[in-house]
């Protein structure tokens, strides 16, 4: 097994238990939510059944502060996780990539990492992650007080002012933060793989992009991966909201342990669960896919593209990412012909 392919597989297995992880400190959050929408409805119960439009102004003081310490303990749980597990991917990380070297990797030290993750904008929020909790609790609880002046406006009772406010928090938002938690638990692990990258250039200069392969990778994830880019310049993972991809370093020629043949990679396909070559790529793989299922993972019009050969998969994303419209991938095809 060579040194990148032992590396692969020690990521890709890791990258299971990373999603139960994520899967545990989302259910945790979604439990802060509740606790909130608990609250909520006993605030509203105390007021009269038939509404009191002179008591709007009071209570909505009351329903923001209650509704703004709920996101904020939401931050305090997600910041005292992200210090603990950006810590620990990296010490991770480093004995992992010592596998496939004649030397170890070093450990960044944990106050390092705990301040980059800290500082490093997530990719596909263009912000920290404190940034897009903060942003996320004012939008829910501008969120909350609006369905409460849409009830008054419109003459309803308290009971059904509570109902608005009870289906919003059990809805939309519980969506929102469990992408929220997903992604910031892959930024914070991508984060911590870059650092360990980062400070050991004697050993990497370069790493490579790997995504799942399945039917759920977006187009811009299908299009990164197996692309390698120089370590501190090319995209890190996450792409997208919910993005599972990792990267993983090459490591230097004299420095890399010699190998045998490379091993597998999982993916799960139209005949479910099976190991491919290592060397795959996630577009290589999606055309050996029958046709309705490159038309599940794209969309018919892109798979007919896609399948015929007219595009390769990287052309239906942009250089930033952002995935193109068929009417700016028709557009694209004009800018070609001139």
């Amino acid at each position: 097994m060579s040194a990148t392919t032992r590396i692969l597989d020690g990521a890709t297995r890791h990258q299971v238990f990373l999603q139960r992880y994520a899967a545990g400190q989302s259910r945790e959050a979604i439990r802060t939510l509740e606790r909130l929408r608990r609250d909520l409805l006993g605030r509203l119960a105390l007021e009269p059944t038939d509404f009191q439009r002179a008591r709007l102004s009071s209570l909505l003081a009351e329903i923001e502060s209650t509704a703004r310490a709920a996101f904020g303990e939401l931050w305090t749980q997600q910041r005292a996780a992200i210090a603990e597990h950006v810590v620990s991917e990296a010490q991770f990380s480093a004995r992992l990539y010592s596998t496939g070297a004649t030397v170890s990797f070093a450990t960044p030290a944990d106050v390092l990492l705990i301040q980059a993750v800290e500082r490093a904008p997530v990719p596909t929020l263009n912000q920290t992650i404190r940034g897009a909790y903060e942003e996320f609790g004012a939008k829910k609880s501008a969120q909350i007080l609006q369905q409460i002046r849409d009830g008054v406006t419109l003459g309803e009772t308290t009971p059904e002012i509570s109902s608005r406010v009870s289906g919003l928090l059990k809805t939309l938002p519980r969506r929102q933060v469990d992408a929220l938690v997903r992604t910031t638990v892959n930024h914070t692990a991508s984060v911590a793989r870059g650092v360990v990258m980062r400070d050991n250039p004697d050993l990497v200069d370069e790493y490579r992009w790997v995504s799942t392969l399945d039917s759920g990778t977006t187009l811009i994830c299908g299009s990164r991966d197996g692309e390698t880019y120089a370590v501190g310049q090319g995209p890190m993972p996450p792409a997208h909201w919910g993005c599972r991809s990792v990267t993983i370093p090459i490591v230097k020629p004299e420095f890399s342990l010699a190998g045998g043949l490379d091993a597998g990679r999982p993916a799960v396909g139209a005949d479910g669960v099976q190991d491919v070559y290592s060397r795959t790529t996630y577009a290589g793989w999606l055309k050996k896919q029958p046709a309705e299922f490159v038309d599940e993972a794209l969309g018919p019009e892109r798979s007919k593209l896609f399948r015929s050969g007219a595009l390769r998969l990287d052309q239906f994303v942009d250089p930033t990412g952002h995935e193109y419209t068929l009417t700016e991938l028709s557009a694209s095809h004009n800018l070609s012909l001139r």
